[in-house]
């Protein structure tokens, strides 16, 4: 595996990959864990090249989150990048990322950044955006591989790489979870086995849900109330918001309709946790 932390030198690279066959891209904060790796399998079966990047703005550090733990992240990430026969693994450093006159900004609009995560954290979905941007013009991929679990970031990106007109083809992959329902995330170590347990809430209440609508009920209110209670009934997790919304714009719904998605975020302590599941507008739910 060769790995590169120079931007100059992941940009000479890219420009070698017109010969070298397609590329396939998993972008990541570190701190890796199955659902990465599912990702990485998907890139390495469909693409010649993979390349998985490591890249922590520290500016979208939740309070949850603690920087010093991430070089010690780093060495097992990257053994398991190598365990995965990763072709190039990319760490750009947030100081060449982002140098002290950077002075370009992204202006998000819409319900995307307005509403749910963009109500929550908008500046945290705006600098992720910009980080993913920035990622594509260094590593040029043809493909990038992201997970459902993070639908808003997703919708964001698949909006700014049709604005923006980047040669890039996103591929969304199904949540990774644990056997208990738990969508893998990096911040799951930093549960408490207490909260850990709650969390799982979370799903269930989703599928609680999902189990409204198979049973004919339509009212967005009515079922975002029972996942919400349901949510609350466990005393460790504070709820931010359980919704229903368009899929691809996360605008609201005023019926549910195939094409819809319920999300919830939620925090277990300091840890922030989201996840959603879809009724997608063949009538398949992603879960």
């Amino acid at each position: 595996m060769r790995i590169i932390d120079n931007l100059d030198e992941m940009t000479e690279t890219a420009r070698g990959w017109l010969s070298g066959g397609s590329v396939g891209f998993v972008p990541t904060r570190g701190r890796l864990h199955a659902g990465h790796l599912a990702l990485i399998e998907a890139a390495q079966q469909e693409c010649e090249i993979s390349v998985v990047s490591i890249f922590l703005d520290t500016a979208t550090l939740g309070p949850g989150e603690d920087l010093a733990a991430y070089p010690h992240h780093l060495v097992q990430d990257l053994q398991l990048l190598t365990n995965a026969n990763v072709d190039v693994a990319f760490l750009p450093d947030v100081g060449d990322m982002y140098p002290p006159d950077f002075s370009t900004n992204l202006t998000l609009t819409g319900p995307l950044l307005q509403r749910l995560e963009g109500a929550s954290r908008p500046d945290y979905l705006r600098l992720v955006a910009m980080g993913i941007i920035k990622l594509f013009q260094l590593v040029r991929p043809d493909i990038a591989y992201f997970g459902q679990k993070d639908a808003q970031q997703v919708a964001i990106i698949h909006r700014l790489v049709r604005d923006l007109n980047i040669d890039v083809s996103l591929r969304v992959l199904p949540t990774v979870r644990e056997n208990d329902g738990l969508a893998m995330g990096s911040g799951n170590a930093a549960l408490s086995p207490e909260e850990r347990q709650a969390a799982t809430v979370i799903h269930r209440a989703l599928l609680a849900g999902k189990e409204l609508v198979e049973k004919g009920g339509r009212s967005p209110a009515s079922i975002e109330k029972d996942m919400a209670d349901l949510v609350t009934s466990e005393a460790a997790i504070k709820l931010d918001y359980a919704a229903l919304c368009r899929a691809d714009t996360f605008a609201e719904v005023d019926t549910v309709t195939p094409g819809v998605l319920l999300v919830i975020a939620a925090y277990a302590g300091k840890t922030r946790l989201v996840d959603n599941i879809l009724w997608a507008s063949d009538g398949r739910w992603l879960l």
